[in-house]
């Protein structure tokens, strides 16, 4: 009554089977009702880290952004002129939103006819940021793109920002995250081959990379780590996945005796 509601608890029965036959036909195997108070708590934990590790990739994104762009001959007025007459209408609506709000608008009065790239980062989204990304490197590919840091050109990061937002989103949004894993694997779903490749350094075995990583949730999980170990310092990477790992081998298999007959 207090804590949550019944449409939201019981979308997890999504992760058990149903008996096909018998005098149980049409019930649910092996589920409690404790167990989906369970799933419900570790998904709103799991959506809680989500938030602050995409939060801060946002950020840590900007800052390497920015460093580049202070060591590049990019003009940084020309390059937000460009930007905004690819979606002209959208970004005059998001302005027009944004300066009836209060969280920027006072920036965004400020410089709304004068946008250099130091400030606009400071005012669009996610998802016009990540578009900002893509223009900056492709722009000035031949600057940051060397043979000697090939592998490690961050422009090529533009393709892991969008699963990072959808992951964000949803779990700003309160969307129920784990109902994701009995999503059937799309065996032609195409996933990063360094995401792949950090997850098996670490210890995953190709068999349940090639399975698992098919699932879009778990597939933005990774991606967001794997974005997140390039990106921030090591300081904050460490802080990070302390928090994840506590959440991991703590809370989240604090009642894996519930779970011992649901491989899944």
């Amino acid at each position: 009554t207090n804590n949550t509601y019944y449409f939201k608890l019981k979308a997890y029965e999504k992760l058990y089977n149903k008996s096909p036959f018998g005098e149980n036909e049409g019930k649910y195997i092996n589920l409690e009702f404790a167990y989906l108070r369970d799933l419900a708590t570790i998904d709103s934990l799991l959506r809680k880290r989500i938030l602050s590790i995409a939060i801060d990739i946002e950020h840590y994104l900007k800052v390497a952004l920015l460093k580049d762009f202070n060591n590049s001959p990019e003009d940084g007025y020309e390059i937000i002129e460009e930007l905004i007459s690819k979606d002209k209408d959208h970004f005059d609506n998001e302005i027009e939103t944004k300066l009836k709000g209060r969280a920027c608008s006072d920036l965004v009065q400020k410089y709304k006819d004068n946008f250099a790239i130091w400030n606009f980062v400071e005012v669009i989204s996610f998802k016009d940021f990540a578009d900002l990304y893509s223009l900056f490197y492709s722009r000035n590919k031949e600057t940051f793109c060397t043979k000697k840091n090939k592998d490690n050109f961050r422009g090529e990061y533009y393709y892991l920002i969008n699963p990072v937002r959808l992951l964000r989103n949803a779990a700003a949004h309160n969307n129920c995250l784990l109902i994701g894993l009995n999503k059937s694997p799309n065996l032609n779903f195409n996933f990063e081959y360094k995401v792949s490749k950090f997850l098996g350094d670490n210890g995953i075995k190709n068999t349940s990379l090639n399975k698992q990583l098919s699932k879009p949730i778990i597939h933005d999980f990774c991606v967001m780590l794997y974005l997140f170990s390039r990106i921030a310092p090591k300081s904050a990477q460490e802080h990070t996945f302390s928090e994840l790992r506590e959440l991991f081998l703590g809370r989240i298999i604090k009642n894996k005796d519930y779970y011992k007959n649901n491989s899944l």
